[in-house]
């Protein structure tokens, strides 16, 4: 009869620890938003090729902790075929930019807030990002600067390249977000 009980409590116990825990439930979605000309107009766009890797966790900090991603540059994707190979053979050609790597570092569940770790050109940078949680998905929001990546050149390259679409106006920084479905 203890026996029975015991295994019943723990049975429960599983059972409710398994209802906490979070696990992927589709794909990474990775948005990116660059701006042009004076009046600062946002282009958005992806990338075709996202590796994630992340774990079934009981806790959101350590899901979300547990994320590493590894983003092929060339496979971004505005859905201008002309837009995409400016970006590619300037700003991701012209450095060491095969792949944009990141993790997270620390997330504050109180103030909904992670620090997203990103590698480009060999250089990291901590970027601080807000997140939500709505339907099922974690949606995150920051911003980084090309420049702080050590990508001086490739972005001159990539504003005198495209200077006459942008009426001479680019602009270093980028928006980026992630979304992360979960169950």
């Amino acid at each position: 009869m203890k026996k029975r009980i015991l295994l019943s409590i723990l049975v429960t116990f599983g059972l409710i620890s398994s209802l906490n825990a979070y696990e992927l439930n589709g794909n990474l979605a990775v948005k990116w938003t660059g701006f042009k000309l004076a009046s600062k107009v946002g282009v958005s766009g992806t990338f075709n090729k996202i590796d994630l890797e992340i774990t079934k966790s009981e806790t959101l900090t350590e899901f979300l902790k547990s994320a590493k991603v590894k983003i092929e540059s060339k496979s971004l994707e505005s859905k201008d075929p002309v837009r995409n190979l400016n970006i590619t053979s300037t700003l991701f050609s012209l450095a060491n930019t095969e792949f944009i790597k990141g993790s997270i570092s620390s997330v504050d569940e109180i103030n909904k807030t992670l620090a997203l770790d990103v590698t480009m050109n060999k250089v990291t940078k901590i970027i601080p990002m807000s997140y939500e949680i709505e339907n099922g998905n974690i949606i995150a929001k920051g911003s980084i600067d090309i420049l702080d990546f050590d990508m001086k050149s490739s972005y001159l390259a990539f504003t005198q390249k495209c200077s006459t679409l942008h009426e001479n106006k680019s602009y270093s920084d980028v928006n980026i977000e992630f979304t992360i479905p979960f169950k």
